[in-house]
């Protein structure tokens, strides 16, 4: 009965998700609803709950949008974007760079927190060149997404598996396995684009944007941003190196905590930064995984995936085929991040250890890509229609999103699994 229970509530969940802007309910109420549900109908012990929660996950993110929210109010990300796009000699130079840049700062600062970033800056470009601001939403919806892959930092959905497969050195193996790829399809997606919005393209009349005119206001919170950003970014590693030689095993967390730990306590502007931070995400994430631990604990998932292939982890070409086929369907119906935290239960009890690096790579990688095909998968993409949206902004509708979007994430999904396949063999 408890399955038949947690499965209703789940698809209320959704439901409210869906039609948040009916409801006028938040992504993360509705989560939260949810939890709250889970634990009334006694679907899961208010202990449980507690235990599902993961910390290493909630420490991560508080502190990475911590030290993004120092680097945004210092004006740092907003100097990098306007030097990265006023090097281009031509629209089609602009968006190549915009795609590319946008991807590789995704990989490293979270991917929905350049969403946000982003914006004003399409908003911008958009004025300047005079076209729709559709062509630059969805490149940087798709762009954001696809460069996240490259690291177990770069979107939510990465760190949770990262961190509940056990692998090791979760950074050196995601680098790796998906570093190249990924750049090689960020490329791609960019002459995808630029063949889809030729027409719109064509009519610019293009002069190199004067972009590099600005200046950063408050120079000592950048420089305490930036050194922090660029020490945490060096302790992932060292944290890695230190596990790899057996000395001692320290959670990236913890790094990250560290790192916000220090602005905190040097930045004059710790309550602004502080007031930044997006604690409606870290909420989200909180609720999230009371909600699937229920729904996995209630039977309601074994019950679902006894009509699904089973992922062999004895056979690396069949698991990775399946687990890949699975994350892209069913994240559309749960999005990325909710669909691994309820996939690694089916993994783990399917036979994966620590040591099939392969198909968790793939399982973080398909999951990702899985946001470019429709705008309900990831929340990235709802991030920037919601976030334009409230400024005027005109944004892309959800048949243009999967229109585009079925090919580059067909595109993504087969150079991912070959490069995939290829080295875990």
């Amino acid at each position: 009965m408890n399955e038949y229970i947690s499965l209703a509530i789940f698809v209320f969940v959704y439901i409210l998700i869906v039609g948040r802007t009916k409801f006028k309910i938040p992504i993360w109420a509705s989560m939260l609803i949810g939890a709250a549900l889970m634990i009334g109908f006694q679907i899961i012990s208010p202990e449980s709950a507690f235990k599902a929660v993961q910390l290493d996950v909630i420490m991560f993110l508080f502190g990475m949008f911590t030290i993004v929210s120092a680097l945004d109010r210092a004006g740092v990300l907003k100097m990098v974007a306007i030097k990265m796009l006023s090097k281009a000699k031509s629209v089609n130079a602009l968006l190549m760079i915009f795609v590319v840049g946008m991807g590789v700062l995704s990989a490293f600062l979270v991917n929905d927190t350049i969403a946000l970033m982003g914006i004003p800056l399409v908003a911008y470009i958009s004025k300047q060149l005079n076209i729709r601001p559709a062509v630059f939403l969805i490149s940087l919806a798709f762009s954001i997404t696809i460069g996240s892959a490259m690291t177990p930092i770069g979107n939510p959905q990465n760190l949770l598996v990262a961190i509940q497969s056990g692998i090791p050195l979760p950074l050196t193996n995601f680098l790796k396995f998906l570093a190249v790829p990924t750049i090689i399809n960020l490329f791609l997606t960019y002459y995808v684009l630029r063949f889809y919005f030729k027409k719109d393209l064509l009519q610019v009349n293009y002069q190199s944007i004067a972009l590099d005119h600005y200046t950063i206001e408050n120079k000592h919170l950048a420089k305490i941003s930036i050194i922090v950003l660029i020490a945490t970014i060096i302790g992932f590693f060292v944290t890695e190196a230190l596990h790899f030689l057996q000395i001692v095993n320290i959670s990236i967390s913890l790094v990250a905590l560290a790192g916000a730990a220090i602005i905190y306590a040097i930045s004059n502007e710790r309550r602004e930064i502080m007031q930044n931070v997006d604690y409606s995400i870290l909420i989200f994430f909180a609720a999230m995984f009371i909600v699937t631990a229920a729904v996995w604990s209630s039977g309601a998932i074994p019950m679902i995936m006894k009509n699904i292939p089973t992922p062999d982890p004895k056979d690396l070409i069949q698991s990775n085929a399946i687990i890949s086929i699975t994350s892209v369907t069913l994240s559309q119906v749960l999005s990325n991040v909710p669909f691994v935290a309820l996939y690694h239960y089916v993994m783990v009890s399917n036979g994966f250890t620590s040591n099939d690096l392969s198909q968790w790579m793939m399982l973080a990688a398909a999951s990702t890509i899985s946001g470019n095909l429709t705008i309900l998968a990831a929340a990235s993409n709802v991030i920037i229609i919601q976030a334009s949206e409230s400024k005027g902004i005109k944004a892309f509708t959800f048949f243009e999103f999967l229109k585009i979007g079925s090919v580059v994430t067909s595109i993504n999904l087969a150079v991912f699994y070959v490069f995939i396949i290829l080295l875990g063999r």
